[in-house]
């Protein structure tokens, strides 16, 4: 991911943003949970601003000692020592009991993605958690070459439903909505 210059990077980012659209006019999603991205992640900035301009519902995760919570976007943001923009504490949460009648689906990010649609992650298991309790359609946002034929899989991962890249769709199975 590192290697991509900033042109490849944002041509990545676009051409998956474009097929993230598709997918959720295909299904009718019409609200999402969008991780925010940071670092080499593949650019979500961009797709935020085009989903609420299109009139979706976005809403981000902000992530504590206490688990996963849930937030509307736009909300205040808080940068964390390592890059990544957040809710700030203050911001107005959603209660865990309205998350099945507000969110349609969530976009994730990760450091990979495989063949069975598992998802690496940054090892706290935040996403597996939330998706336990509530299952939405879980889609995986990565660059092609984050692609991977296997990541390690603990019994409480949660495969995606389907992966976005600049090159492909790929739907792994069929929505749990």
């Amino acid at each position: 991911m590192a290697a991509l210059t900033q042109a490849q990077r944002q041509k990545a980012a676009d051409a998956a943003g474009h097929r993230v659209v598709e997918f959720m006019e295909h299904r009718q999603i019409r609200s999402l949970l969008c991780c925010l991205s940071f670092g080499d992640e593949i650019d979500t900035w961009g797709l935020v601003q085009r989903l609420i301009e299109s009139g979706r519902r976005i809403y981000v995760p902000r992530t504590n000692d206490d688990g996963l919570s849930v937030h509307s976007y736009p909300c205040d943001l808080e940068t964390l020592h390592f890059g990544l923009r957040q809710p700030t504490q203050q911001s107005v949460r959603m209660p865990e009991s309205e998350v099945m009648d507000n969110i349609d689906a969530c976009l994730l990010l990760g450091l990979g993605f495989d063949a069975r649609g598992y998802r690496l992650g940054y090892g706290r298991g935040y996403f597996d958690r939330f998706l336990m309790r509530h299952r939405l359609v879980a889609i995986g946002l990565a660059f092609e070459c984050q692609l991977v034929p296997a990541v390690p899989v603990e019994p409480h991962d949660i495969p995606m439903t389907a992966i976005i890249t600049e090159g492909e769709l790929r739907v792994m199975k069929e929505s749990l909505r």
